[in-house]
């Protein structure tokens, strides 16, 4: 899993931006063994790095007292009192948010979950679910555009041939 296109790229490249920006409260969503060392990129003084997933057995994998098992869909009402200056969900769209029912949920509580002008990287792969950017909640709430110096759109073809795309979108207030 390490050394597939789209986990280099977010290693290398896009956690390494995230980290320069220094954000307060980042939102991982989605724990499991590969993703354990993620919040290290972050530095702690700088930010705090969240991290959440569905199934407890993942907790593990998450980042100690920052972590909450709980549904992505209702990730305003699990971080009650925390306002997440970015939210990163890679990998969450068809492996777990399916539906288009689904998928409105997770958009409309993580636009109330963002601070104004906050910012959620959506990466998805295209043989697994639609074009967020086309998704109508998804533009309806945010504006797809650039975070620090990471493009609005990235694409890593992967397995299979398929792309491994990463969106960035900044919330509309």
């Amino acid at each position: 899993m390490q050394s597939l296109p789209d986990r280099v790229y977010l290693r290398e490249v896009m956690l390494p931006s995230m980290a320069k920006m220094k954000p307060e409260n980042v939102l991982l969503a989605g724990t499991r063994r590969y993703t354990r060392r993620y919040p290290a990129f972050f530095a702690p003084n700088d930010t705090i790095v969240w991290t959440l997933d569905f199934a407890p057995s993942a907790a593990r994998f998450g980042n100690g007292r920052f972590h909450r098992t709980g549904d992505l869909c209702e990730v305003d009402k699990v971080f009650e009192s925390v306002r997440f200056d970015v939210i990163h969900l890679n990998g969450i769209l068809g492996f777990g948010i399916n539906t288009p029912d689904q998928i409105e949920q997770m958009i409309e509580a993580c636009h109330r979950a963002l601070i104004p002008s906050g910012h959620i990287m959506i990466g998805w792969d295209s043989d697994r679910t639609t074009d967020p950017a086309e998704n109508p909640t998804i533009i309806s709430r945010f504006e797809h555009s650039k975070f620090a110096e990471l493009p609005a759109r990235y694409a890593v073809t992967g397995l299979d041939g398929y792309d491994h795309v990463f969106d960035w979108f900044r919330r509309i207030d």
